[in-house]
């Protein structure tokens, strides 16, 4: 009889499903909670902002009990890692077998290199992650120490997984408002902020340079990656202090309010822990603010957005244009019709997403007896929901059952939909008879 095998669109979807099924289903225990037990729509709003990596919550992650919260992090970080490294985990175990339409998404991801021995891009995978992760925990330790806090081990620990993650989930009520005079456990966030939305194959990349001392070139997508990444820091970090040094950050020193300019610039690329009142920006502010939550981090990171690289093909197409053959040349490299075609849907139907959502909040927020939201936050709150950004100007648990109901979507939406977009459908290429050797810059 025909086997019937299940597609990569169904894997990537039930294994996602199945994480905030089991989610759900721990975090309703009485266990799980302080007082009492956690009602329906927050423990499944709660898994999906977890394993989504996102950090909108309803119910403050100090109200969880210890096993609680050891749940959040266990979900944190399945869905950080994403469906590339669980859905290729059979690997490992002997008898399997990888299958060309797989090999096709791992070759997306992490290029041509290796692709004959997928169990090692695993391995580096996990290996990299644990290490980065380990690196950022001891960082942030001396400062939670000095800092004071009860169980420096596990605060350590529950942030450093979050913030690789970039999952913005904070076992205090005010985030890391408190840390923002804290050098250790600000550089320790930073550090795993920026390295989890990198990407793994631009760290692999980079660690190639540093073994072999400069003797493997950086690839395509790595310069885009590192070039664009630091561009955005260093805009946002110069728009956040010349805009708000009279504003928000006038009751600061003057280091003080470098440092929670440059952290605001690095955390409203999707990784939503703050230092500073998000509703208290000014309008320009405010604006960077949704345009860098929606650009967001890097292909094949822990981050969320439309990512950076789907930016810079954007702008390509913006400022220089298709040639008569649906191609852009740049930098001597040929970024082909069909990575063109991709970033085009990928933004077009990540706003269509947006707009649904912003369209169904504000018309159940209007039939809402006791909404005080306003546009400007509902704005902010399902951009940060779709970009899987978690930060919030303080409206999430305020927001009806319903608006609840339709960020939990977005950000499923944001974080999955969006990604199945990319997976790649083999079709034949029309070959040209001259022709630059193809860019591999990765989408999604």
């Amino acid at each position: 009889m025909k086997r019937t095998y299940l597609s990569d669109k169904q894997i990537l979807l039930l294994y996602f499903l199945f994480l905030i099924a089991s989610g759900t289903g721990l975090l309703l225990l009485p266990s799980s909670f302080r007082t009492g037990r956690l009602g329906i729509l927050d423990a499944l709003f709660t898994t999906v902002s977890a394993v989504c990596v996102t950090g909108l919550s309803t119910v403050p992650t100090g109200d969880f009990s210890f096993s609680g919260q050891i749940i959040l992090l266990c979900l944190i970080q399945a869905g950080g890692l994403g469906f590339i490294t669980f859905s290729t985990l059979y690997l490992f175990f002997p008898g399997s077998r990888l299958s060309f339409s797989n090999r096709a998404i791992i070759q997306e991801y992490y290029g041509s290199e290796n692709i004959q021995k997928p169990r090692k891009i695993i391995r580096r995978i996990l290996t990299f992650t644990l290490l980065i992760e380990l690196t950022g925990m001891l960082i942030m330790y001396p400062g939670m120490v000095r800092q004071g806090v009860e169980n420096p081990v596990f605060a350590s620990v529950f942030h450093g997984i979050s913030a690789f993650c970039n999952a913005g989930f904070s076992l205090y009520s005010d985030s890391l408002t408190r840390f923002a005079s804290n050098p250790a456990v600000m550089t320790g966030i930073s550090f795993l902020i920026i390295t989890g939305g990198m990407g793994f194959m631009v760290l692999w990349n980079l660690f190639q340079m540093v073994r072999t001392s400069g003797k493997r070139k950086l690839k395509y997508h790595s310069k885009v990656m590192l070039f664009f990444t630091a561009a955005l820091l260093l805009l946002g970090f110069l728009i956040f202090f010349f805009m708000e040094r009279n504003r928000l950050l006038a009751g600061l020193s003057l280091p003080e309010a470098l440092g929670a300019a440059l952290f605001q610039s690095i955390t409203t690329r999707t990784a939503g822990f703050n230092t500073v009142d998000q509703a208290g920006f000014s309008m320009p502010s405010y604006l960077l603010n949704i345009v860098l939550m929606l650009i967001g981090g890097g292909s094949g990171s822990t981050a969320g957005g439309i990512k950076v690289t789907t930016m810079f093909l954007l702008l390509l197409i913006f400022i220089k244009g298709i040639d008569d053959r649906g191609e852009i040349s740049f930098l001597q490299r040929r970024i082909s019709r069909d990575l063109l075609g991709k970033a085009g849907l990928y933004f077009l139907k990540a706003l269509a997403i947006l707009f649904v959502s912003l369209f169904l909040v504000t018309l159940f927020e209007s039939f809402s007896w006791n909404s005080t939201a306003g546009f400007q936050a509902i704005l902010f709150e399902c951009v940060s929901a779709l970009g899987t950004v978690g930060l919030s100007m303080g409206i999430t648990s305020e927001l009806s059952d319903l608006s609840q109901l339709v960020l939990i979507c977005t950000m499923f939406a944001g974080r999955i939909g969006l990604f199945a977009i990319i997976i790649p459908v083999v079709t034949p290429e029309t070959v040209y008879n001259i022709r630059y050797p193809e860019a591999e810059v990765l989408i999604g």
